[in-house]
């Protein structure tokens, strides 16, 4: 095993052996066959290579660090222990640990069988060069027992630690693990520098470490404790042993959406293809016949009478699901299993279902003030100079984002005396900066209820991050005092509040959010939902699944699909469409925003791209290069190597300056052969119509800038990226919603859908259109001017008048129109209805003369 102690001294030959024993074990680590992550070369431990990939056998971890009690040691590595026997799920955030102080936190289910074994916890992280190792510690603790500590050394390669865990700190059910950094700078004590203080962890190095034989689960009940791969996501490998039709396929959409809310999976993968071994799950269909031909089933699991199987993994393959049938009803009657399992209240300790209760944000629905210690925030005192803290709220998938309203942070804590007229505290909501105060006293001081406004208008449907910075220079960082950064600085209360006001309930459509969020307009829906896949082969069906199933887990149930291959734009009900780009109608790519010979343009020389073979050392060890690791790239963004962008042919550039200057001079030499007009004439002529001409243009600005107000332009889709969303709609209600997800090529599409499920990616989608670079990980969208407003809540005058200022916040334009339009027919009317009442002015003589009345 790999541990934080000194390596002992070690012959060549027997790392040789090491590595050659490795390499024979690489088969039961195997990945998909799209091969996320990127190559590794095999180096020998201790090896000069900090610039290069690391070993897949043994990480470079030069540095001696005390290690924990029993804790491995290098000469101890072994075939079995080069990865983590159970990696953690995905999370719905970076996996760097940032600043001063900084922490991450995993809800991970353990069997009752593994509960009673003494785990490990193995970390694998990289670290800045500027952390100071003197200064700077990892922490790590299970169920807020703390079960080891080590100083942070790691500037050069991925670094592995492993900690004993007590025993009886595990529960069976889940567990709140988390791994908190506290760092400090080697050289520079400014709040400017705190911002170069990271430690990346590595997902495919870090994980629980258990002994062989109850790493797998056993029973259908633990299905939560099915291990994902190296990226955190669990593959989900569909083996069909007929050819189904889509009435078929869309049972087995409906049941992988089953499996995954039984799993309480955050993030999940399906291709379809034969067994698979390794992390994940197997889901096997077809008539008892066929299946008791399958290599590697125990015949006894597909018996009269069960209607799903659970086989524990195996060294040849990985968990399976069986369903003994293949028509609908046996595949219903699996699902109603599932639905079963998953309707179980949660097992676990309080920290660990507490945890899971929060993954996705606690659920507020509006009107409603909340300490966060709800939120899972804790009392803090602070030493450093850059306080961080954060939370995440969730709100209805069918919330107005409007500036109608404010959100209001009521801060609670204090600050010490003696801070430079600098310090201050800034609120950020989804990565905006929305508010900030001044600490004004230099004498410090406590206080409560520092009402901090957040606007309606920076929140988003479903999960939203908050996060709360504290800026606390001292005059003493200038010269790097001793114990400047040791006496307490700022203190935060859990008891500060959040008040979210009452919110505008409608579906505001077309919006990303929406969908991604709760799977609206497609949950609930007046007619049942389409999925559509012009193209049905693996890869596109794999995506389509994918998506589906994202959609189910945002959802937290189901979303019954109808299955079909055309009819996308005949607005017989919400349908979604996945498909590459080339199998689409041009007219269904209009609808959602895109244009049609952009696209195809933008992608030519990529549509004709195929999945890459499995290469043996590429997916021995799943993860990220050392590159990608400093990027703080998401680990399931990898598109495979066929995709790798380059020079796109068929793509047109831009006409140079040069040839915009000889295409003028060209047209003035046209212009002097032609002769000038001299005559009186004809000047006057040419002003008329130059005067003709500007208030033609005139008018003209004037309605295309009334046009744009309301009128969404295509999307432009650039080279760098891999997928492609679009909202839009084929008929006139919310049940002819089209959204559409196309990539260049079907290998492309199924690559960028495993990337587009990470949380931390999905969460990003919002507006009527987005494009995603599945490489990196980026999301770039694209807002609406144009929607439609859907009831969903019930009528009310409240929700009325809140739904009316959403829409007018959000179309500022147009409110100042009909303000200005109001205007002018008050002044009209009042002038029509005052014109003849009242006496005239100047009227003749007998209007002014004092004698008349007599």
């Amino acid at each position: 095993m790999i541990s934080s102690a000194t390596g002992l001294p070690a012959s060549r030959a027997v790392l040789l052996a090491c590595g050659l024993l490795i390499a024979a074990a690489a088969p039961a680590c195997a990945q998909s066959f799209l091969g996320r992550g990127a190559p590794r070369a095999l180096t020998l431990p201790g090896a000069e290579a900090d610039a290069a990939p690391r070993s897949p056998a043994m990480p470079r971890n030069d540095a001696p660090v005390a290690a924990p009690a029993g804790a491995p040691t290098r000469g101890e590595a072994s075939p079995g222990a080069a990865l983590p026997q159970r990696p953690f799920p995905a999370l719905g955030e970076s996996l760097r640990l940032s600043g001063e102080e900084s922490a991450l936190r995993w809800p991970v289910y353990v069997t009752a069988e593994q509960a009673r074994e003494r785990l490990r916890l193995r970390i694998g992280y990289l670290a800045a060069i500027s952390v100071v190792p003197e200064a700077s510690f990892l922490t790590a603790t299970v169920n807020d027992v703390v079960v080891g500590r080590t100083t942070i050394r790691a500037p050069g390669a991925v670094r592995v630690i492993e900690f004993d865990i007590p025993a009886g700190a595990l529960r069976p059910g889940y567990n709140a693990v988390e791994i908190g950094a506290v760092q400090r700078h080697r050289v520079d004590c400014s709040i400017a520098a705190t911002y170069e203080l990271w430690t990346q962890i590595d997902p495919s190095w870090t994980g629980l470490v258990m002994p062989a034989g109850v790493e797998a689960p056993r029973v259908l009940h633990d299905l939560p404790a099915v291990p994902p791969d190296a990226g955190g996501a669990v593959p989900i490998r569909v083996v069909l042993r007929n050819k189904p039709g889509f009435q078929t396929f869309e049972k087995i959409v409906g049941l992988l959406q089953r499996v995954a809310l039984a799993g309480r999976y955050a993030q999940v993968a399906v291709e379809f293809g034969p067994l698979r071994a390794g992390a994940g799950l197997n889901l096997v269909i077809g008539s008892p016949d066929d299946l008791r031909d399958l290599p590697g089933l125990d015949p006894a699991l597909v018996g009269a009478g069960q209607s799903l199987a659970f086989a524990p993994a195996s060294p040849e393959r990985a968990a399976t699901l069986v369903v003994p049938g293949g028509g609908p009803a046996d595949l219903d009657a699996a699902g109603a299993v599932l639905a079963a399992s998953a309707a179980r209240a949660a097992e676990g300790s309080p920290q660990g279902l507490r945890l899971l209760a929060l993954a996705d944000g606690l659920r507020m629905h509006g009107g409603e003030t909340l300490p966060l210690s709800r939120f899972g925030v804790q009392n803090r005192e602070f030493s450093g100079r850059l306080f961080r803290t954060g939370f995440d709220v969730s709100l209805p998938a069918d919330f107005i984002a409007a500036d109608y309203a404010k959100a209001t942070l009521a801060l609670a804590g204090g600050y010490a005396a003696g801070l430079d007229t600098g310090a201050r505290v800034i609120v950020d909501v989804n990565g905006r900066n929305v508010v900030s105060d001044t600490l004004p006293r230099a004498d410090g001081d406590v206080f409560r209820d520092v009402a901090m406004p957040l606007p309606l208008e920076r929140w988003r449907p479903g999960r939203n991050r908050i996060e709360i910075t504290a800026l606390l220079p001292s005059p003493a960082d200038r010269t790097c005092a001793d114990g400047a950064a040791e006496s307490k600085r700022f203190l935060f209360l859990s008891d500060t509040t959040l008040t979210i006001p009452p919110l505008a309930r409608a579906l505001r459509l077309p919006d990303l959010a929406a969908t991604a969020s709760g799977g609206l307009p497609y949950l609930d829906a007046k007619r049942r939902p389409r999925l559509i896949v012009p193209a049905p082969d693996r890869e596109s069906m794999s995506a389509a699944a994918t998506i589906a199933v994202r959609m189910a887990l945002s959802a937290g149930r189901p979303i019954p699909f109808e299955m079909g291959n055309d009819g996308a734009l005949q607005g017989r009900a919400p349908t979604v469409v996945v498909g590459p780009a080339r199998s689409l109608d041009p007219e269904l790519l209009r609808a959602v925003g895109f244009d049609p010979d952009q696209i195809r343009g933008v992608w030519e020389g990529r549509s004709a791209m195929t999945a890459v073979p499995a290469d043996p050392l590429r997916d021995a060890v799943p993860g990220l290069s050392l590159d990608r690791l400093r990027r703080d790239i998401p680990p399931s963004c990898a598109l495979p190597a066929s995709a790798a962008r380059g020079g796109i042919p068929g793509l047109r550039r831009p006409q140079s300056a040069g040839s915009e200057a000889e295409s003028r001079d060209l047209a003035s030499s046209w212009s002097t052969a032609l002769g000038a007009r001299n005559a009186v004439g004809d000047r006057l002529s040419d002003a008329a119509s130059r005067l003709n001409g500007a208030l033609g243009d005139g008018l003209t600005d004037i309605r295309h800038w009334l046009s744009d107000q309301v009128r969404d332009r295509p999307v432009a889709v650039g080279a760098s990226a891999s997928l492609a969303v679009g909202q839009g709609f084929a008929g006139l209600d919310g049940d002819a919603t089209v959204t559409v997800f196309t990539a260049p090529n079907a290998a492309t599409l199924q690559a960028a859908a495993t990337c587009l499920g990470a949380p931390i990616v999905w969460e990003q989608l919002q507006g009527r259109a987005a494009t995603l670079d599945a490489n990196e990980g980026t999301v770039t969208t694209v807002a609406a001017n144009q929607t439609r407003i859907i009831e969903t809540a019930p009528l009310s005058l409240e929700n009325s008048r809140l739904v009316l200022a959403g829409w007018f916040a959000t179309n500022p334009n147009t409110f100042v129109l009909i303000l200005l339009a109001a205007a002018v027919a008050l002044g009209l009317s009042t002038r029509a209805m005052l014109g003849g009442v009242g006496r005239a002015n100047g009227a003749g003589p007998a209007a002014n003369d004092p004698d008349s009345e007599r």
